[in-house]
């Protein structure tokens, strides 16, 4: 091994911008003894070797002299796995596979944005640790502005949480504001019409999103100005958008979800209102569509021109998951004057049948 190991272990490090501390740690060893290895006193044992390939993300033949490993590869299989339990609907069952990923591509930024979601999913309050840990990794990287983007919107959300509200607004304020955002710029300079419409499906998809889950947010407040009457309109600008850009419902099994719980809030706001019959019909009936479109999701690229090139999985093998939450919603007491009419035992039926 006197094959200029210790220089080659120095290189590595540096060009990964990684401490001797945070290689150390990964390898449960001091740092002391890295130090030693890179000045060549003494060289790692043999039964390190494969630990030390997988942190940089090569083969034991290049950390000797040989070629890299296919990391691109390698993170693909990783996500067709994890794909096919998240279609099952049991996303815990994920986790070990992308700490197994870690473990072996400790510094792909893909594998590392993967780790740190399916920790916030699961339970950002027992995962706290582990996901601050790693957001601050992808922040302090080379990972470009989603990555950091990611990494700041998990950390803050997962301090709030756990009720650390400094912390969360810290991190909150590490963000741009949105009229200072990457893609909104990007579009404004760019003369390319393909990169503009690139850079604008991307951002819309994300703040169709967010938009949701901000009119979900006040729904929930109590004394808003404008009261239920600004919340529902809310909720049906929201609708309207995703209808624009998703046409015929043609959307992913989340975001039918989405839709769904929107438009069963819009008939329940209209029952504190006005009562208005037909715009209560209306929405449950478009909860109802919703909720059957959920079932027979199948995988496809959606190909309208707002969202072009989004791709959507097949519904997971739980694929009656929002049909069984809307028929429990319309159990609610308050459409129980409406439980009579012949639309809304029609709904009833068709919820029914799909069970």
């Amino acid at each position: 091994m006197g094959i200029n190991l210790g220089e080659k272990l120095k290189s590595l490090r540096k060009e990964k911008n990684i401490s001797q501390e945070k290689l150390a740690q990964y390898l449960n060893v001091s740092f002391q003894a890295v130090s030693k290895w890179e000045n060549s006193s003494t060289y790692p044992d043999i039964e390190l070797l494969p630990e030390l390939a997988r942190f940089f993300g090569i083969t034991v033949d290049e950390l000797l002299g040989a070629e890299q490993i296919d990391e691109k590869k390698l993170y693909e299989e990783y996500e067709a796995r994890a794909a096919e339990i998240y279609r099952n609907g049991d996303i815990s069952k994920a986790l070990p596979i992308w700490q197994e990923a870690y473990h072996k591509l400790p510094n792909n930024i893909e594998v590392k944005e993967m780790l740190m979601s399916i920790y916030f999913d699961i339970d950002k309050v027992k995962y706290q640790k582990e996901i601050v840990e790693l957001g601050t990794e992808i922040y302090n990287g080379n990972g470009g502005s989603y990555y950091k983007g990611q990494a700041i919107w998990q950390i803050a959300r997962t301090y709030a949480a756990c009720g650390n509200h400094e912390m969360a607004e810290k991190w909150a304020l590490k963000t741009q504001q949105l009229n200072h955002s990457m893609e909104f710029l990007l579009m404004q300079i760019t003369d390319d019409g393909d990169e503009m419409l690139s850079q604008f499906r991307f951002a819309n998809y994300w703040y169709l999103n967010n938009l949701f889950y901000m009119s979900t947010k006040i729904a929930g407040c109590e004394n808003i100005p404008g009261g239920t009457a600004y919340v529902q309109a809310v909720s049906k600008a929201v609708t309207q958008m995703y209808e624009l850009v998703f046409p015929n419902d043609d959307m992913g099994f989340e975001d039918l979800k989405r839709m769904c719980v929107e438009h069963r809030s819009i008939a329940e706001d209209e029952i504190a209102l006005s009562k208005n019959e037909e715009v209560i019909k209306h929405h449950l009936i478009r909860a109802l569509q919703c909720a059957e479109k959920s079932v027979s999701v199948k995988d496809h690229d959606i190909n309208y021109p707002l969202v072009m090139g989004w791709h959507v999985y097949d519904a997971p093998f739980d694929n009656k998951q929002i049909v069984r939450l809307l028929k429990k919603e319309l159990a609610w007491e308050c459409f129980n004057e409406y439980r009579n009419k012949d639309w809304f035992i029609d709904i009833e039926n068709k919820l029914n049948g799909l069970l």
